[in-house]
């Protein structure tokens, strides 16, 4: 089971979820940091080490486009960390592949 959110992570969830794209920039890029984090873990988690060190370095623009991706795989029937992880695959090989892993290795 994950952690609670900290104070400030709670408060820049509901700036996103009230504000948007309107939110203060700092919200939005925090929220970005924490998907970023969040992917290259589950990444590793399905043994695709060297997608999730790239990952670390894309663009903020990169890594939504890679959970807009995951999102229209996810509604195609694929449980949604999966499909993220399948979507940043896509993104940074620039084709479909399935993951090492067909399961997630446990969290350490």
């Amino acid at each position: 089971m994950g952690r609670a959110l900290k104070s400030q992570e709670l408060n820049d969830v509901v700036q996103f979820i009230t504000k948007g794209s309107n939110a203060p920039a700092a919200s939005l890029a925090r929220i970005v940091e924490a998907k970023r984090r969040s992917l290259a873990a589950d990444l590793k988690r399905f043994g695709e080490d060297a997608v999730a060190v790239k990952v670390e370095s894309l663009p903020a623009v990169d890594i939504d486009s890679i959970h807009a991706l995951g999102m229209k795989i996810a509604f195609a029937g694929t449980p949604l960390l999966k499909a993220f992880c399948l979507a940043a695959v896509q993104t940074v090989e620039g084709k479909v592949r399935p993951l090492a892993r067909k399961r997630r290795r446990a969290a350490t």
